[in-house]
C-alpha cells in the first residue's frame, strides 16, 4: 500500500541539547527521532506540534515555545505493519521549540504512544542511531 504521511517534528532544545525519542514500534523501531506525529484532519500545523509535544515529551504548553519553522525534510521507507506491506513517503515540517523550564523530566513515556525512551543528545551526536528525518534536520542548526 502506497502511503503520503505529513507529519510535524521538534527540534526541541533543552539547555545545550536536543530531546529526541526512542521509536518503540512501526518501521523505526529502535531508532531515535524528533517528538512530532501526524497532522490531523482540520489540525494546523502549529497546533498539532503542540499536541505532539504534549503527548510525547510530557510538556505542559506553557512549557515550550515554538520559535520557528526550520525546514521541511522527506524520507522514504518500504515496511511491513500488521501483516500489511507500506511503502511510505514521509514529509516532516520541522520546527525550532525551545523548552523554557529548568526540571525537565526525561522519565516521561506517553502511555500507548510509539516513543519509549527520552534522550538528550548534542547537536554534533555521531553514537545515537537516527531517523534519516532526524539527521538531516540536525544539519540544519550546525
Amino acid at each position: 500500500m502506497k502511503i503520503m504521511r505529513t507529519g510535524v517534528y521538534a527540534i526541541l532544545k533543552y539547555k545545550d541539547s536536543i530531546v529526541v525519542i526512542r521509536k518503540g514500534r512501526g518501521p523505526f523501531i529502535g531508532l531515535y527521532d524528533l517528538p512530532g506525529g501526524k497532522i490531523e484532519h482540520s489540525e494546523k500545523n502549529v497546533e498539532s506540534l503542540e499536541r505532539e509535544i504534549i503527548e510525547e515529551v510530557g510538556l505542559n504548553k506553557g512549557d515550550f515555545q515554538i520559535e520557528r519553522l526550520l525546514s521541511v525534510e522527506e524520507d522514504f521507507v518500504q515496511h511491513v505493519w500488521e501483516g500489511e506491506e507500506k511503502d511510505e513517503h514521509i514529509i516532516g515540517i520541522v520546527y525550532l521549540v525551545h523548552i523554557k523550564i529548568d526540571n525537565f523530566d526525561l522519565s516521561y513515556i506517553e502511555q500507548g504512544g510509539d516513543a519509549k525512551v527520552l534522550k538528550l543528545i548534542q547537536i554534533n551526536d555521531k553514537e545515537t542511531p537516527k531517523t534519516n528525518i532526524l539527521k538531516k534536520a540536525l544539519e540544519k542548526i550546525r
